[in-house]
């Protein structure tokens, strides 16, 4: 600083820039922040900027956003994000939300987009076209989360292993031996049904115990639906068992069998009419071409009727290995939810036969199907935050497929 000739009674002064250290900036986690403000708030903000670094007015800045930092991820750093543009239209959209979920109903992201387009021409923001995009956002900015019913999975008995190489063995033995065209190799299960399926999914606030959802109280009134289909995709008709002692007057779709039983659940009869009705008459059955169907040990498909019948209609029958139907039968992996979903199961039944190896080609070309994941169709539409309360069953080692398709082809050889 100096200074230079100017009229008397007044004084220049020069300032000249001083070469300072460059400072870089440092980001923490919410976990961090979350450890500093308790310290703070126990010795002082001083105290905390001795002990762990930030400066004392980045950890008052902290303890005044301290509710905001408790809600977020222990590894979050920032909230960043873009602000509303339409804030009054996403205030409405949340109350009709809220609304809706205080009624139990469901509320997909397709009826928010709905709702949200309603909302916009009502306070005429014609520009507003509510894409994906936004809806995520929106979720991010509210707290909003796709929420699922708690289901429980299938417990895999202590000997799985065993089990899963013998089963298998076995199919590839009998495949060998017969050669069965993939039209003659199939599987059929059971599955309960009810007269109202409320959504499994719903939009909810984060953080919320409890999930209700309407219905119109039919949802435990069940009946009983026995799906079957072959490896090449073909479907045998749907198999309808009502739970009462009369047949109903209703008209039912065509090619669908209604049959009636006091529990409405299958018992020996009900399974010889089956076998009758629709196993025995699909196609290359008539001709006595070999054929395989795969069954779980469930009681009524291991009587000496139905093994009897299957044999005269040169049919092999194999068993699944009680608690293994979880990773070893396509009915109960891939079919019976997109059957209830109402989508389209061809390719996913062809799929789902060569995954749990019962039609994969003896030369070892499709082995690499066992290890393909079902969901990778599904992953790309849960890009939104999915809380998924269901147990997930790792598939067995990779190894344990494949030891018995090598030990069978070793024999063969």
């Amino acid at each position: 600083m100096h200074e230079t000739s100017k009229p008397l009674g007044t004084v220049a002064v020069h300032y000249y820039p001083v070469n300072m250290a460059k400072t870089t900036r440092q980001s923490y986690t919410a976990k961090f922040k979350k450890e500093v403000i308790t310290y703070a708030k126990e010795h002082g903000n001083r105290a905390a900027e001795r002990k762990f670094g930030p400066t004392e007015c980045v950890i008052r800045k902290w303890r005044k956003a301290e509710s905001t930092i408790k809600e977020m991820r222990k590894v979050k750093r920032a909230n960043r994000g873009s602000k509303a543009h339409h804030p009054n239209l996403e205030k409405a959209l949340i109350k009709w939300i809220e609304d809706t979920r205080r009624d139990c109903l469901g509320v997909s992201t397709t009826t928010i987009r709905l709702q949200a387009l309603r909302l916009a021409k009502e306070q005429n923001i014609p520009e507003f076209k509510a894409l994906m995009n936004w809806c995520r956002r929106f979720f991010g900015r509210n707290k909003l989360s796709i929420r699922r019913r708690t289901t429980i999975s299938q417990r895999l008995p202590s000997d799985h292993e065993e089990l899963l190489t013998k089963f298998q063995s076995y199919v590839i033995k009998m495949h060998q031996k017969y050669n069965y065209d993939m039209s003659q190799i199939g599987n059929a299960d059971q599955t309960p049904l009810t007269f109202d399926l409320p959504s499994e999914n719903t939009v909810n606030i984060k953080g919320a115990r409890t999930i209700t959802m309407r219905s119109t109280g039919n949802e435990k009134k069940r009946f009983t639906v026995m799906l079957g289909c072959m490896a090449d995709g073909a479907k045998l008709p749907p198999y309808v068992v009502f739970k009462r002692k009369t047949m109903p007057k209703d008209k039912f779709p065509s090619g669908v069998i209604v049959r009636v039983q006091e529990q409405g659940w299958f018992n020996e009869s009900i399974m010889d009419d089956w076998l009758k009705t629709e196993c025995m008459k699909r196609d290359g059955c008539l001709g006595k071409q070999r054929s395989m169907l795969v069954l779980d040990a469930f009681r009524c498909h291991t009587t000496d009727n139905v093994k009897s019948r299957l044999k005269r209609h040169n049919t092999d029958l194999v068993i699944i290995p009680s608690g293994m139907t979880s990773i070893l039968q396509p009915m109960d992996a891939v079919v019976n939810k997109p059957f209830k979903a109402g989508g389209n199961m061809r390719k996913t039944v062809v799929k789902g036969f060569k995954k749990y190896c019962i039609s994969n080609m003896l030369d070892g070309t499709e082995d690499d199907i066992l290890w393909m994941d079902n969901d990778d169709d599904d992953q790309k539409e849960e890009e939104l935050d999915y809380h998924d309360d269901c147990t997930v069953i790792p598939p067995p080692s990779r190894g344990l497929r494949s030891r018995a398709t090598r030990e069978i082809r070793k024999s063969a050889k």
